[in-house]
């Protein structure tokens, strides 16, 4: 699982969140990079607009997520 990163950040009293560096860095995001967010129950996964198209669809995405966050044993209160 070398290609997983977990970090951690707040949201702010605006609603907004922090990409940690290393992360931005190792996705290409840059200011003004489009993100979309996909929200099913207890899962929130970001993933650049340019590469939804190109790598899988919303609920693909989500179930990823989900199969990741099992096998790495996180729990809903677990972070």
């Amino acid at each position: 699982m070398s290609d997983v990163t977990i970090d951690t950040t707040r949201v702010s009293e605006k609603g907004q969140i922090v990409i940690p560096k290393d992360v931005r860095d190792r996705l290409g995001l840059k200011a003004g990079t489009k993100v979309i967010i996909i929200a099913a129950n207890d899962i929130m996964v970001l993933q650049r607009v340019d590469l939804v198209g190109e790598r899988m669809r919303a609920w693909e995405l989500v179930n990823r997520a989900r199969s990741l966050a099992e096998k790495l044993g996180l729990r809903r209160l677990g972070l």
